[in-house]
């Protein structure tokens, strides 16, 4: 299970926000309510979006290095930079690094599949 939440500064259009999700997800289903966007996806192939812009960016081993690094047993969280989402582009977020705060994402379950999944090279079709 993945969960996606991000928490709407007073200055923000949450169409832009949803649009930086979507950028990262494709067409999920999003919900806005009480200043936060958010959207709950089950299985790994709903990451697939992630996936190829992790795959675009060129930056799978710094991904997996990093996601391998900050996951727990059965427990994942990372945050990505929404300004660079909005422009299409993955970019994992350090703490403090961004002043609007991050997207965040929680995945749990078999974590390591996950991180696999995201990371894994893709073959040309």
């Amino acid at each position: 299970m993945t969960w996606i939440r991000a928490r709407l500064q007073p200055t923000e259009d949450p169409e832009k926000v949803a649009q930086a999700i979507r950028n990262m997800f494709g067409e999920i289903e999003l919900e806005t309510k009480q200043g936060v966007v958010s959207a709950r996806l089950e299985g790994a192939e709903t990451l697939s979006g992630l996936r190829g812009r992790i795959a675009q960016d060129r930056i799978r081993d710094t991904v997996k290095t990093m996601l391998t690094r900050w996951a727990e047993e059965d427990v994942l969280s990372f945050g990505f930079n929404r300004q660079a989402a909005y422009a299409g582009h993955f970019s994992l977020n350090l703490k403090g690094e961004d002043p609007m705060g991050p997207i965040q994402v929680r995945v749990e379950g078999d974590v390591q599949s996950v991180i696999s999944f995201l990371c894994e090279k893709l073959m040309p079709r």
